[in-house]
């Protein structure tokens, strides 16, 4: 089970479900502006790299991808009651108005969805 509306989605990872914000990459295709400000590539021996300053260090899987998320909530299965989630810190009161709203609809699709086909998740 997957849904998505807006930035707010449910999926499956490591046989857990968890509802994620997704946002703007802001290192995606930024490799020629942190050069420019001085950044260092470093490369290794396995394809991987970085780029650095003295104190920074952002890892070249930063730039593949044109979005990035965050976990807002872990949804677990609380038998034949429905699911219950699980918030991550303040990750939930810190959405809009307008994301809370997608937030709960998108967690009542996953719980209707699992009482209706009676899944268990573990």
């Amino acid at each position: 089970m997957k849904i998505r509306i807006e930035n707010i989605e449910c999926r499956l990872v490591r046989k857990q479900y968890e509802i994620v914000k997704w946002f703007p990459n802001m290192y995606y295709g930024s490799e020629a502006r942190l050069e420019a400000e001085g950044y260092k590539r470093t490369d290794y021996n396995n394809g991987e790299f970085e780029y650095s300053t003295g104190y920074l260090m952002i890892h070249g899987s930063c730039f593949k991808n044109p979005e990035s998320c965050c976990v807002i909530a872990f949804i677990d299965n609380d038998s034949d009651e429905g699911l219950e989630i699980r918030p991550i810190g303040a990750r939930l009161l810190n959405l809009s108005k307008e994301e809370r709203d997608i937030f709960f609809d998108v967690y009542k699709y996953v719980n209707d969805k699992a009482l209706n086909e009676k899944r268990i998740i573990k």
